[in-house]
Formats: C-alpha cells, sequence, structure tokens
C-alpha cells in the first residue's frame, strides 16, 4: 500500500498525464477496503483512525520538498525489488514451486513490460524506468524459477 501510495503522488507531483497512473487510485481502494475488513474481523477498527491519520500526513509529507518524493520512489523501488528477493529466496530454499503461480508472476512481467513502453512514450522518467526494468527483471526471474522447480519436481 505504501508503495502505491508513493507512486501515485509522484505521478499526481509531477503532473504526469492521468492514464499513466489511473490503475493506483483503484489498486489504493481495494488495499484500504480489504485494510478496513480485516481490521474488522479482528474487532480492531479503532486502529482504522490510527492509519487514516499516517495516511493523510504521509501523503502531505511526501510533497514538502522535492527530494523527499523522489528518496520515496527510489525507497519504494527497493521495497519491491526486496519481496521479490525474498520470493526467490524461498523458492530457492524449498526448491519447489508449491502452489506459486507462473502465470500471475508472468503477467506481472509483461505488466511491467507494457508499463515501460508506456513510460518511455508519455514521461521518460528515469525514476520510474528503473523501477519498471527491476520489476521486469525480478518477475521474468521469479517466473523461470517456478518454471524450473516444476519441471524438476515432474521429472524426479
Amino acid at each position: 500500500l505504501f508503495s502505491f501510495l508513493v507512486f501515485l503522488r509522484y505521478q499526481m507531483y509531477y503532473s504526469y498525464p492521468l492514464q499513466t497512473y489511473l490503475e493506483y487510485p483503484i489498486i489504493i481502494a481495494q488495499d484500504v477496503i480489504l485494510l478496513l475488513f480485516i481490521l474488522r474481523f479482528r474487532g480492531n477498527m479503532k486502529r482504522a483512525l490510527f492509519y487514516a491519520v499516517i495516511f493523510g500526513g504521509g501523503w502531505y509529507m511526501l510533497t514538502l520538498r522535492k527530494c523527499i518524493l523522489d528518496m520515496a520512489m527510489n525507497f519504494c523501488t527497493l521495497i519491491s525489488a526486496a519481496s521479490k528477493v525474498a520470493q526467490l529466496r524461498c523458492l530457492w530454499q524449498t526448491k519447489e514451486s508449491g502452489q506459486v503461480s507462473a502465470l500471475t508472476w508472468s503477467l506481472s512481467a509483461y505488466t511491467c513490460a507494457t508499463r515501460i513502453v508506456t513510460t518511455l512514450m508519455t514521461t521518460n522518467d528515469l525514476a520510474v524506468l528503473i523501477r519498471f526494468i527491476t520489476m521486469l527483471i525480478l518477475n521474468i526471474w521469479v517466473t523461470v524459477t517456478i518454471l524450473h522447480y516444476r519441471k524438476t519436481k515432474k521429472t524426479d
């Protein structure tokens, strides 16, 4: 959720065309609704106000200075990459793909590839390009790893 919020704010701050970030408000709304359901069913609705204050304060603080927003954008790339590396590490340790979907990961790679093309065509923003190129490489790597361990399992 943090990465989506930062990316949305980044795109809005630099006045990029709406079509380059239109899916992010929808994704954020889905995540917020999911978070509210989790809080509701765990009996922690009082925390919802805390999260709303954090969201509002963070939204405002991101644009206090350009360097804060740029640093947050680079930090989000690092967070996203770390999560994919963690997935790879888990696959390497267990040496099996289990229930991990190669289709889902390949669709993520495809999405990153198309986002690279649209970024080049619309904004040519280096930070955004670095983010999507990094995610594309890691998504392909995870997909190949999943397929490798599926084939290894079937041949044993």
